[in-house]
């Protein structure tokens, strides 16, 4: 629930304007980290029935990955369940640093 209100508000004055950001990734598991969260959070249904599609979950997936530590990268990769993958996301979307990621990368 608290991952659907920070997508929601990441992307509520966007419109569902997603853009592609630039490849900034070289670390093996940062980009795995990447896949993973971009596909746990496309499908999620946010509230208005606004349903997160690749287009968006990709530029906040590489923010996650780009201010993620080490260890939250480690922890989503070795992840069982959406549901961990998620918690960890939402921790890592709530910092200033990523959410101004996000923000910049879906506002571009």
């Amino acid at each position: 629930m608290k991952m659907k209100r920070i997508i929601l508000s990441l992307i509520a004055a966007t419109a569902l304007a997603g853009c592609d950001m630039p490849g900034f990734m070289a670390d093996p598991t940062a980009t795995t980290a990447t896949d993973l969260v971009t596909a746990s959070m496309v499908g999620t249904e946010l509230s208005g029935g606004i349903v997160v599609t690749e287009r968006i979950a990709r530029p906040l997936a590489e923010c996650v990955a780009e201010h993620a530590t080490d260890e939250e990268l480690a922890q989503i990769v070795a992840a069982t369940d959406d549901a961990t993958r998620n918690a960890i996301t939402s921790a890592v979307l709530a910092r200033p640093e990523a959410i101004s990621c996000a923000t910049a990368a879906l506002t571009a």
